[in-house]
């Protein structure tokens, strides 16, 4: 149990007062290691908002793939209300006319008969063989069990449970309901319907007697459309044509012409060069920050070395025009106009530019990162450094104010007992005294 003192108990002495007092000066210590630990945390803290944006523009400059921005193609379409068409990189140049004979669609039969009702039940029980041809030579087949007692909702449900290519749902003619079959996706099947050879993509025997048989509503085609002069069609069981060229796809919209373009698609220079300077920026406007007049890295050659440095490395861009150097504050942005211009002109040349400025600021960034972590190291080292030198002075200083209120009760205790035999000597003066003047008399 710690020991309790009582300053004041006599009244002569304030040993409260004092022992603050001496308290405070043995705190100013502490105060200044607090502020410098401050100021410490406050560069730290500075340091990783540039080492964040340092590592920000070496991982820009890791991920950048310069061979595949050059690589990258375009394909426009004259009318794109007919076909549209993209393009990969290993797609040549070329313009060709196409025309766009006829568009995919699936096949959708229906049977002959239906139900009075939805609640309506068949009358009896049997098995359905679903055939779906996926090619004029291919085919799938899937037997179905109905049952007496069956509504024509649990019929389509059991088709649907059943097998992926047809969808079965519920048709309403107006007077009663029917089963509707239609292809689940045009993709799945090469075969188109022939109505005069009786040939289906969606075949069935019996239906459940109530049922009928099918009708056919709408016929399944394939998408067709002719390149340039040719009288061969190029044929696809859905409106997008796959790899009708390397790497290019078309899909048809309508029947017509049109003229697809493939060329070169820069564009992605374009923003490739101005998130460069964005993250250059981010970098630039952090080093003005702390080197500011009366910031805490004012003409820290550290700091002001990385501002230099970049410029240096900006020196292929400058030369060649692509930049715009602001003077005032070291920022930078892209000469759009120049930046077209090379593009037209010299794109190989553009390619080599931007891989020798990507190759220089990979080097130099790795030593600035390598830097500046290091001395962040070294402050984050300096707080814990003045975070024992306080934890050491707190624990000191407890001990020193036990010392002092033990030191100052024993200084009043002694007081104390001074006051009192003084108080004593004066009341024996006074007895005698007073025993001297009577004897006289």
């Amino acid at each position: 149990m710690a020991d309790l003192y009582i300053s004041g108990l006599t009244g002569t002495i304030d040993t409260g007062t004092m022992i603050d007092k001496l308290l405070q000066i043995k705190q100013q210590p502490i105060a200044q290691l607090n502020q410098k630990k401050a100021l410490t945390q406050a560069k730290v803290s500075s340091l990783s908002n540039l080492s964040g944006a340092l590592n920000s523009i070496q991982s820009f400059f890791s991920n950048l793939n310069i061979d595949s921005i050059f690589k990258t193609k375009k394909a426009t379409s004259s009318n794109t209300s007919v076909l549209t068409a993209t393009a990969s990189a290993d797609t040549p140049n070329i313009t060709m006319s196409l025309n766009v004979n006829k568009l995919a669609q699936t096949e959708v039969r229906a049977s002959t008969g239906g139900m009075n009702s939805l609640t309506s039940t068949f009358s009896s029980s049997g098995s359905l063989t679903l055939k779906y041809w996926k090619s004029p030579t291919e085919n799938v087949t899937y037997n179905i069990d109905y049952s007496a007692g069956q509504t024509l909702q649990d019929f389509v449900n059991k088709i649907n449970s059943s097998q992926n290519f047809v969808k079965a749902s519920v048709y309403y003619t107006g007077s009663d309901y029917r089963l509707l079959l239609s292809e689940a996706d045009a993709v799945n099947s090469t075969k188109e319907t022939d109505r005069t050879g009786s040939s289906f993509v969606i075949e069935t025997d019996t239906l459940p007697t109530e049922l009928g048989s099918l009708e056919t509503l709408q016929d399944a085609q394939n998408a067709s459309l002719t390149i340039g002069s040719s009288t061969n069609p190029v044929t696809s069981p859905s409106n997008t044509f796959k790899e009708i060229l390397t790497g290019m796809d078309i899909t048809v919209q309508s029947t017509g012409s049109a003229t697809v373009t493939v060329s070169d698609d820069f564009s992605k220079i374009d923003s490739t060069l101005a998130e460069f300077a964005n993250q250059y920026n981010g970098v630039i406007k952090i080093v003005n920050q702390m080197t500011a007049k009366g910031a805490q890295f004012q003409g820290d050659s550290t700091i002001t070395t990385i501002k230099t440095g970049f410029s240096n490395l900006l020196t292929p861009f400058i030369k060649a025009g692509l930049i715009n150097y602001s003077d005032t504050d070291g920022t930078i942005s892209i000469n759009t106009s120049r930046l077209s211009e090379l593009k037209n002109s010299s794109a190989e040349g553009l390619k080599e530019l931007l891989t020798n400025v990507k190759d220089s600021f990979s080097r130099q960034l790795n030593v600035y990162v390598s830097t500046i972590n290091s001395y962040k190291s070294t402050g984050e080292s300096q707080i814990n450094e003045i975070e024992g030198r306080i934890s050491n002075l707190k624990t000191a200083l407890v001990k020193y104010e036990e010392r002092l209120r033990k030191e100052y009760a024993a200084l009043e205790a002694f007081v104390s007992q001074m006051n009192q035999i003084n108080s004593r000597i004066q009341d024996l003066i006074v007895t005698l005294s007073e025993m001297t003047r009577g004897g006289k008399k």
